[in-house]
């Protein structure tokens, strides 16, 4: 009886162990693609180490569409290893890493750099009104945000607010995988948890507007982790 007992046992435990390594990295994927992110300085300066961090980002992507969770963790792990270390560098080298735009060199004529930052801050300035408008990211077969897409949301409140007369609609969309009716489900689910992010910030519901296209209006046609991620969004279109 006692044998009986402990195979079963191990038999749980052997269960819990395959049901955890079988959970997508969702966590290491996070700190990975925030890392990443953070590390954007660096392109240029510290290039070779960039691209490898790029490299296993993709790689960790693919491993993920594979369902090979366990090497898709070990691979965003390293990914966010090599990012963290560029990080590091662009701090540590600011005069080498910071663009010379932000900088404030403006060239020989003292006028092209200040120019072109002032185009691009005009462009995301909710007093704008004609900002140029955020696309908004979601999680593989979720309607939650990314974290790092909330700051654009509460861009777009701001707007909002500061234009109170302007009427958006908000688009939801999908990749390819899933059915047509499941996709359309999903984009409406992302168009709604959009909303629901005005709404608790103030702005009118009959400002807002809600349409789902699924998966038939993809920005990037290829079928790979870099393409499902683009495709997974929703974007603000003006009414009027």
């Amino acid at each position: 009886m006692k044998t009986l007992k402990y195979i079963l046992c191990a038999l749980n435990i052997a269960l819990l162990l395959i049901c955890c390594s079988e959970k997508p990295p969702k966590e290491e994927r996070e700190m990975a693609e925030k890392a990443y992110k953070d590390a954007l300085l660096g392109k240029d300066c510290d290039r070779e180490d960039y691209l490898a961090a790029e490299e296993l980002l993709n790689m960790a992507r693919e491993a993920v569409n594979n369902k090979k969770y366990d090497e898709a963790r070990t691979l965003f792990l390293a990914a966010k290893e090599r990012a963290d270390a560029i990080a590091k560098y662009v701090r540590e080298h600011p005069d080498e890493c910071t663009p010379k735009d932000a900088k404030g060199d403006s060239g020989e004529d003292g006028s092209g750099s200040i120019a072109e930052q002032t185009f691009v801050d005009e462009a995301n300035n909710p007093s704008n009104p004609d900002m140029e408008f955020p696309t908004i990211h979601f999680e593989f077969d979720q309607a939650t945000i990314y974290a790092d897409d909330l700051p654009l949301v509460e861009m777009m409140i701001s707007w909002m607010q500061n234009f109170p007369e302007k009427v958006v609609r908000i688009e939801g969309h999908a990749d390819e995988r899933g059915s047509i009716d499941y996709n359309l489900s999903l984009g409406e689910k992302r168009a709604i948890e959009v909303k629901t992010k005005l709404l608790q910030a103030g702005i009118d519901p009959q400002r807002i507007k809600i349409i789902s296209y699924g998966e038939e209006q993809p920005v990037d046609p290829a079928s790979n982790e870099d393409a499902w991620f683009k495709n997974r969004r929703a974007e603000f279109k003006r009414v009027n």
